[in-house]
């Protein structure tokens, strides 16, 4: 939900008579639930309120002014915080500001990745907490990058394109660059998507050393009314790392399959199931994961949920796939989660 707070139109500029119309807006989501998260790594099978289940909780403050010509500038930032206790996320969770006209649109800041447009357009829980899109498919793939630079094309007979990089850590090396570049296309009820992203990560545990990684998604998703069957394949090769915490090799590939369905814009489900081949099976493994949800529609703004995940780790690995990033499972085990909530959107 966006709310239009200001509109300056027809403002003169003293020096150079030039007129600029200005828009803002405040939207954003508090959303809460009650979670049971089953072998979590967290020590027993607690039961505990959580900020985010469909949509983490924050603000979004973004603006257009017209710069005459068909040009216009623009900017968003999105500070997050956790609605169950109020702290507020050290990191936003995009802030960029950029250019856009008739011959496309150049942003510079923190941003989503082509990557993000184009699998998560075809992620049935839209980016949701439990959504094993994320849990399993960017798992430790980047899908936000810091200092970057994007270019998005204008829309040409149902094309579109992005292509990406990023200034890196800008320390003269080749760390935390990265470059990506996709393309989708959509006509009516038709949706596909490609891309394919190259990242270069300094090893945590010795500095000297920058290896890569190289992630390709392709997706599709078709329209039958409210009715949405969604598909990702994904292949993935190279080192990946969250620092300072834990990295690996792994190389293979994945697949996910799912719909969503608006029954009647108030009832809505949605289910999704991956499964992930891993070639090494040694610090990451085989597994299946699966989620369901329900959601029911107060009003335009304001929807009750619950939602059920669970994932199959096959291999007694280091690195097991969770349920949600807020907690990660212990080695050998297949996690579970649960959660009801209330998301409210403005």
């Amino acid at each position: 939900m966006k709310k239009k707070v200001i509109a300056a139109g027809a403002a003169l500029c003293a020096c150079a008579g030039a007129h600029a119309q200005t828009s803002l807006w405040l939207s954003g989501w508090v959303d809460m639930n009650i979670e049971h998260l089953i072998s979590s790594g967290s020590g027993g099978n607690p039961w505990r309120m959580s900020s985010g289940g469909l949509n983490n909780s924050r603000f979004n403050m973004s603006g257009v002014e017209d710069l005459g010509g068909g040009n216009k500038a623009l900017f968003t930032i999105e500070p997050m915080f956790s609605a169950n206790n109020g702290e507020q996320s050290t990191q936003f969770r995009q802030s960029y500001v950029g250019l856009k006209g008739n011959w496309g649109e150049l942003t510079f800041g923190r941003q989503f990745t082509p990557s993000y447009w184009i699998a998560g357009y075809a992620d049935p829980s839209w980016a949701a907490d439990f959504s094993m899109v994320d849990d399993m498919q960017f798992f430790y793939a980047s899908y936000r990058v810091d200092n970057a630079i994007e270019y998005k094309s204008p829309t040409f007979y149902g094309f579109t394109g992005r292509v990406m990089i990023t200034t890196g850590v800008g320390d003269g090396t080749r760390a935390g660059r990265f470059l990506s570049t996709g393309v989708d296309y959509r006509n009516g009820p038709i949706f596909l998507g490609a891309v394919s992203e190259l990242q270069y990560t300094r090893d945590i545990y010795n500095a000297a050393e920058i290896h890569s990684s190289r992630d390709n998604y392709f997706s599709a998703v078709y329209r039958f009314g409210g009715f949405e069957p969604t598909a990702i394949y994904h292949t993935y090769n190279g080192y990946y790392a969250y620092p300072p915490y834990v990295a690996f090799n792994a190389q293979g590939w994945d697949v996910q399959l799912g719909a969503r369905w608006n029954i009647d814009g108030i009832n809505r489900v949605f289910v999704s199931v991956v499964h992930r081949h891993d070639d090494n099976n040694t610090e990451l493994g085989t597994a299946t994961g699966a989620v369901a949800g329900y959601m029911y529609a107060l009003s335009k703004r304001t929807d009750l949920y619950t939602t059920f995940a669970h994932v199959w780790n096959r291999k007694n690995v280091a690195v097991p796939y969770p349920v949600t990033f807020q907690e990660y499972p212990n080695a050998g085990q297949s996690p579970t989660g649960f959660q009801i909530g209330i998301r409210h959107g403005f």
